[in-house]
């Protein structure tokens, strides 16, 4: 018989965006190590089940047990026992600039659900105090919410985790043209493997850069879009302090 840790991960798999126990860790806001622990108890705290189920709209009793479908009844059944001439509208999802009438040829048709339990339409980014240097480095670390922006779920999703998504300022003038002093990035924290060449938000011993990071033959290289700056080197002793904040996959500025 399976165990239901194992069960219950390959049922989030299914239905969600997480991919690996690490994404689980994320999105659920805990350690890797408390997800170990649990795989080793074979149980999953209640308190997961019910994050999951807000974040994602999924039943907590499917989720848990397997039990039903991962989602409500179709729309058309919780009107069912409607009096006749109630009025509804069944709600059914379609590739985003995509006209209805050409929705059918490029997906299968999808099950209306009731409105709300529907994913959210906005999801609120949070804004932290880390502020990114694209400079020699800023010692300004701790991931406090200052604020937040609110953004199209749909359009998050297309970009990575929305919920392990935070708002970051840089400070500098390293990644210019690209990224300038005073932009803000959308980081993605759900990265898992590094794609060379990219824009990452990374800490180095207490300092938080935005810079590519690129292979080298004893390690990594932190490299500046503006010729001005030097790469940093990173290999050996220092590997063990560098970590990957996550991926910068959007910025914005202010114009004027």
């Amino acid at each position: 018989m399976p165990d239901a840790f194992d069960t219950f991960f390959a049922r989030v798999m299914q239905s969600t965006d997480i991919t690996t126990q690490q994404a689980l860790a994320r999105v659920l806001g805990v350690n890797r190590s408390a997800i170990t622990q649990a795989k080793n108890r074979d149980a999953i705290p209640q308190k997961w089940i019910l994050r999951l189920s807000r974040v994602y709209g999924l039943a907590p009793d499917w989720l848990e047990y397997g039990r039903g479908t991962p989602r409500p009844a179709p729309l058309a059944q919780t009107f069912a026992a409607a009096p006749h001439g109630t009025e509804h509208a069944a709600v059914q999802a379609r590739p985003v600039g995509v006209a209805p009438g050409r929705a059918a040829a490029l997906r299968p048709a999808m099950p209306a659900m009731p409105l709300a339990d529907l994913p959210p339409a906005v999801h609120m980014v949070p804004k932290v105090r880390a502020r990114l240097s694209a400079g020699g480095g800023s010692f300004e670390v701790q991931a406090m919410p200052v604020g937040g922006q609110p953004f199209a779920h749909a359009w998050l999703a297309r970009k990575g985790t929305p919920s392990a998504m935070v708002l970051m300022d840089v400070v500098g003038d390293s990644m210019e043209p690209e990224i300038r002093d005073g932009d803000t990035v959308l980081v993605d924290r759900a990265t898992e493997d590094l794609r060379y060449g990219q824009v990452y938000a990374v800490g180095l011993e207490d300092a938080v850069l935005v810079k590519r990071v690129m292979r080298t033959p004893d390690g990594l290289a932190l490299v500046s879009d503006n010729p001005a700056y030097s790469p940093i080197r990173v290999r050996g002793d220092e590997l063990e302090q560098f970590r990957v904040i996550g991926r910068v996959v959007w910025l914005c500025r202010e114009l004027g």
